[in-house]
């Protein structure tokens, strides 16, 4: 089973490359399985392939404790968001312990092909838009702590360091 790889690996700043269902790279059923089984793992909502080192253009969304709620996107494109936007504290598995608080728009339309190489375009909103959002960053080589205002990163940094110190 492949494991999450560490905060500083070149990987997670790097664009993906798009999968290809005509001649897939990996089996995309298995590659999704793979994904919402180390997201389950780790107790996490969503995990991108660069964080397991599988530099592709897919990530898994879904509540870890209902394996039936994950749902894995392949080459998605976000082609509309809000205006309207939130803070709110986001987390990463990469990142083990860092909360950092990131502004994000609150509804997004998501284009993407599921395991199954259907095409859809779906809304959507709260929680579930900024967890996509979150993933999809990171298969543009985005990681969330680029994202954040030096005040924040700055806030959550001392905050991950009083949590190391007690575990």
């Amino acid at each position: 089973m492949l494991d999450l790889v560490k905060s500083n690996d070149p990987i997670l700043k790097q664009k993906t490359l798009r999968f290809d269902f005509e001649k897939p790279q990996r089996d995309p059923r298995e590659l999704a399985e793979i994904l919402a089984t180390v997201m389950m793992e780790h107790h996490g909502v969503g995990l991108a392939a660069p964080q397991v080192g599988i530099p592709l253009s897919v990530f898994v969304v879904g509540d870890p404790m209902n394996k039936e709620s994950i749902m894995a996107f392949f080459n998605p494109n976000i082609v509309d968001m809000s205006m309207k936007q939130e803070y709110y504290d986001e987390g990463c598995l990469s990142f083990p312990g860092l909360f950092v608080s990131i502004k994000r728009p609150t509804m997004i339309r998501l284009r993407f092909t599921d395991m199954n190489n259907e095409t859809t375009t779906t809304k959507y909103t709260g929680f579930t838009a900024r967890a996509i959002q979150h993933e999809y960053d990171h298969l543009e080589g985005t990681v969330f702590t680029t994202k954040a205002t030096s005040y924040h990163l700055g806030k959550a940094k001392k905050a991950q360091k009083i949590y190391q110190r007690k575990s």
